[in-house]
């Protein structure tokens, strides 16, 4: 079991830091256990009660002698000044570096040279009162004249790690980085693309923290789903060769994964990009046999560099964190995660059934419109979106009728207590007891996974990353004019929109739902999919991620009051089931019947 860190107090009493600022003075390493931070405090043997020095040479206690304590700050500590000070949760790496072509001045004529060496600590605190962090990284240069050996450098180097609670160096990270070079602009050389995240933020980090990473830069739809099943070195080129990525470019420093491994071989899997090319992933590593060991072994992380980015902002929502690129690396640097609910759904066409891995949110009537149909102004970024809310849902409205079939959280909780993925019934075929039904017209029906589904969009503000259910977000046209529409979506930015009392808030573990107007679209994790009947039931804690601890305030972990409006149960097995029965037939060749 892991135990508390102790700080070596007799190895940093021994050691002299030059002042980074004043080359001539000396300065110690100490841990404020009251502030919780590492503190560079000059040594003054001069003054008028100079600090002792502590030797660690008998078996002794030294973190509990007298003499140590003197080192810790107190109020009537007059010779005590903090020069610098570093907290170990903002660390993301600590090493020692030495040089070896330096002159040392305090040893025996004829000596060419000697090792000198320098603790470095590499910082990210929010500073000035902003929950914005920005580098800060401190380099103790230590003095040679009281450093005959570096034991006492690594114990404290040691130390570091153990309180910033960061992975054994012995031991680093492996990890395989998955860039979209087209998200975060038009071009793939875009200045504010991918590419330049990850050769100015990503890279620079992971190395300051001693991730072991490749990078794959994708080349076309559907590159990040294939590499997932890539087993071997050549594996990549025979199926549509990938490793196109840079030979007329030499110096590029991103096409690293040249040997193809499999990712069982990775810790991590790191994407900087959208909602799109994670989604790919996921369904990649569910397309392998051994997808049911692969998924719970690997860790993930998202840098949002799309144009919505609902995840990462659920991600630093859930962490109290800024939405904020280094943010999320930072989460990755310190390797911390927490398990993420997965949604495992299927899809009935008239060309057959498929199945796909979610984590984010489906879609259909006006959202989904918007999110789809929108994409002729993609230019516009997220602005595409509200736009498409004034033509679809204010200027040109459609009827969305649909049938909605769920089972409520209470009723998995009695079940199996919640925890356990629900056997779902077959499409088409008659409900099991305790499931509920309602038939209308849905203007907007969205299922989500996540607290937003946009980063500009707060859409279920009682979600949480693992507590095993689906939001879904009705509003019924009957019940909503045109402008309540308009101002209801004008609150989902803040979340407000849930205080609507047009707007229905079900929460439920498992749900089928048959649109029965073909005027509209399937668009799961913001990609368009087949249209038809689907169902869907959650996978609790089907994947971990990095992500900071929750920091979330208690309200926001209430549920959501809901609105919604119970109707009489549907007939199992009426005229409002027979487009899915067909499909199910056709699917398997045979002929509908009315049952």
């Amino acid at each position: 079991m892991p135990t508390d860190p102790i700080w070596p107090a007799a190895a940093a009493s021994r050691i002299r830091v030059k002042d980074p600022e004043n080359d001539a003075l000396r300065c110690r390493l100490f841990l404020d256990p009251s502030a919780g931070v590492v503190e560079l405090v000059p040594c003054d043997d001069k003054a008028a009660a100079p600090q002792r020095e502590v030797y660690d040479d008998s078996d002794v206690n030294v973190e509990e002698e007298p003499y140590y304590r003197s080192y810790v700050a107190t109020a009537n500590d007059d010779y005590r000044i903090v020069r610098y000070s570093f907290d170990p949760d903002d660390v993301i790496g600590v090493d020692l570096s030495l040089d070896f072509n330096a002159r040392n001045p305090n040893t025996f004529p004829g000596m060419e040279s000697y090792a000198s060496a320098t603790i470095n600590v590499y910082s990210y605190p929010k500073a000035g009162g902003r929950n914005k962090r920005t580098a800060d990284h401190k380099h103790y240069e230590l003095d040679p004249s009281c450093c005959e050996d570096f034991a006492d450098a690594r114990a404290i180097v040691r130390s570091i790690r153990q309180f910033a609670k960061l992975r054994d160096a012995a031991k680093p990270l492996k990890c395989l980085v998955i860039l979209n070079p087209f998200s975060g602009g038009n071009t793939e050389t875009s200045k504010t693309g991918s590419r330049r995240v990850y050769c100015d933020v990503v890279k620079p980090m992971l190395d300051e923290a001693g991730v072991d990473h490749e990078a794959l830069v994708t080349r076309r739809a559907g590159h990040a789903r294939e590499r997932m099943d890539a087993r071997e070195a050549g594996a990549e080129d025979e199926a549509g060769g990938a490793s196109e990525a840079n030979d007329d470019d030499p110096k590029d420093p991103v096409d690293t994964d040249l040997e193809v491994k499999d990712i069982a071989e990775y810790d991590a899997i790191l994407v900087i990009g959208g909602d799109g090319i994670l989604s790919e992933i996921f369904q990649g590593i569910r397309d392998r046999s051994d997808s049911d060991a692969i998924l719970p072994a690997l860790k993930f992380g998202v840098v949002g560099c799309g144009t919505f980015n609902g995840l990462v902002k659920s991600l630093l929502h859930w962490s109290g964190a800024e939405y904020d690129r280094l943010e999320s690396v930072f989460h990755v640097c310190k390797g911390r995660t927490s398990a993420l609910d997965l949604a495992e759904y299927r899809v009935l066409s008239e060309e057959g059934s498929a199945s796909y891995t979610s984590f984010l949110t489906f879609a259909w009537g006006l959202v989904a419109d918007c999110d789809y149909e929108s994409e002729c102004i993609r230019w516009l970024g997220p602005l595409r979106s509200d736009v498409w809310v004034v033509y679809r849902g204010l200027l040109n409205q459609r009827r969305y009728i649909g049938r909605f079939s769920y089972l409520p959280s209470r009723e998995a909780a009695s079940k199996d207590g919640g925890k356990e993925a629900v056997v779902m019934p077959e499409l088409g075929r008659p409900l099991p007891d305790g499931w509920e039904s309602t038939e209308d017209d849905f203007s907007v029906f969205w299922v989500c996974n996540t607290s937003h589904s946009a980063h500009n969009l707060f859409t279920a503000p009682s979600a949480r990353m693992d507590d095993g259910l689906f939001h879904v977000i009705l509003v019924r046209s009957s019940s909503c004019s045109r402008i309540r529409m308009a101002q209801l979506f004008l609150k989902v930015e803040t979340g407000g929109h849930v205080d609507f009392p047009e707007v229905e808030v079900v929460d439920c573990v498992a749900y089928q739902f048959e649109p029965l107007s073909d005027i509209s679209y399937n668009v799961l994790d913001g990609e368009l999919i087949e249209n038809g009947p689907i169902q869907a039931r959650i996978m609790p804690g089907g994947a971990q991620m990095f992500v900071g601890e929750s920091k979330l305030k208690s309200h926001y972990l209430t549920p959501v009051k809901t609105n919604e409006r119970r109707l009489p149960p549907l007939q199992h097995g009426g005229s409002c089931c027979m487009r899915a029965r067909s499909l199910l037939c056709s699917a398997r060749g045979s002929a509908p019947s009315r049952g």
